[in-house]
């Protein structure tokens, strides 16, 4: 039976669907979760693991009975999964914090020759940061067959004028390298001015875990439902902006549903927003279970970002059947069918925004529509992570026979 690791830091919606996929191929799959520096949450993305662990450690899960885990239950009872919560700062590249990189390097080099001595016929690595591509270097220097996964290829998507750090190393270290989008492969070739990157293009489907979560008492909503939902945390991409004139719109088309803003961060327009009795606002930390109930209860979910080359907002909505206006920036065009599963917009139009919000509660039949669209993915989400496992596989192979 082939033995595949997954090092993941963040991205837990698309890394616990991939190794479940990879399970249910009768894969062993061991998954050490690596978190660096302190948090003041046991909340992850998709799943909860309230166990605390010493920095610079590792610490095999025994029991995954929590929220957004128990589908890797009957798993952990074959052998076929185990997960390791690993603890480790992040690599610093300046500041006073440096003088720990040498603490950093040894407990990184440890963790290399434990995961390295399992032979693993495949090691997946998912990170933006300086541990995860030295993790990544550090393997392929003995010998493992490596593949790492970025979610973000550039400094800034918005702009997409220089690689990031990180990126750069894996390219300099001849390290494979996955993204999960044609916009991030074109920057990736675009910026590094380079024809032998190895690379894969490799998507993710729904973020199944968020099913698990029951629906919670949220007290800001006071009961709301059928509301418009923006959530996610709160910058200036996203186009918070632009929802707010769009609500301006709504008020004069004569519409009153709430919209309700859910997340951390602050842009400009946010102190205006909060004055607003068209927006119900939830500004701070939003857990999983919360992020499931709001889904659950509204109508819609609305997206005026300005750019984005990836998002997990789509793997996350579409498990709930309902569907999403956003504009057309290639997280969405990729994503999203206009009028099938969604409705999609022009960029910074937020009288576009306004009229589909209102087309989604005024034409009754298009919404079921939508949502019959949107269920249909659903349904077919088991496949579609099945060819993705598939897709990773290839990928391993090309990469063998280069």
């Amino acid at each position: 039976m082939k033995r595949i690791a997954i090092i993941g830091n963040a991205f837990g919606g698309s890394t616990t669907s991939l190794i479940e996929a990879f399970l249910k191929q009768e894969y062993v799959v061991d998954f050490y979760h690596l978190i660096l520096g302190r948090r003041n949450t046991s909340s992850f993305e998709t799943f909860d693991l309230p166990i605390r662990v010493a920095w610079y450690s590792v610490k095999q899960v025994k029991s995954f009975d929590y929220d957004g885990l128990r589908r890797f239950i009957v798993y952990g009872k074959r052998g076929n999964f185990r997960m390791y919560q690993v603890s480790s700062l992040n690599l610093y590249e300046k500041g006073l914090k440096k003088i720990l990189n040498p603490i950093t390097w040894t407990f990184l080099n440890r963790l290399v020759s434990k995961v390295a001595c399992n032979e693993y016929n495949f090691i997946n690595i998912i990170g933006q940061c300086s541990t995860t591509t030295y993790l990544s270097y550090r393997l392929k220097l003995h010998g493992a067959n490596v593949v790492h996964s970025m979610h973000e290829v550039c400094v800034n998507h918005s702009i997409g004028d220089r690689l990031n750090t990180e990126t750069q190393f894996l390219i300099k270290n001849h390290i494979p390298i996955n993204v999960f989008s044609e916009k991030s492969k074109n920057d990736l070739l675009r910026l590094s001015g380079i024809n032998s990157i190895f690379y894969s293009v490799i998507p993710f489907s729904l973020f199944t875990g968020y099913l698990e979560y029951k629906d919670v008492s949220i007290t800001e909503l006071r009961g709301l439902t059928d509301f418009v939902l923006f959530y996610g945390f709160i910058v200036d991409y996203k186009g918070l902006d632009v929802l707010f004139r769009a609500a301006n719109r709504l008020k004069q088309l004569g519409f009153n549903q709430k919209i309700v803003i859910a997340g951390g961060g602050n842009v400009p327009c946010m102190d205006k927003i909060k004055k607003d009795d068209s927006f119900v606002v939830i500004n701070r930390w939003i857990e999983n279970a919360e992020i499931s109930t709001l889904i659950r209860a509204c109508h819609v979910v609305v997206c005026p970002y300005y750019s984005s080359s990836q998002t997990g907002i789509t793997q996350t909505v579409f498990n709930f059947d309902k569907p999403i206006i956003a504009t057309k920036v290639p997280a969405f065009v990729t994503t999203i069918t206009n009028r099938e599963t969604g409705l999609l917009t022009d960029i910074n139009n937020a009288e576009e925004i306004a009229d589909a919000i209102k087309e989604s509660y005024d034409d009754t039949d298009l919404y079921i529509h939508m949502c019959n669209g949107v269920k249909d993915i659903r349904l077919n989400c088991e496949s579609s992570w099945s060819h993705i496992v598939d897709m990773y596989l290839d990928r391993k192979s090309t990469r063998l026979n280069s």
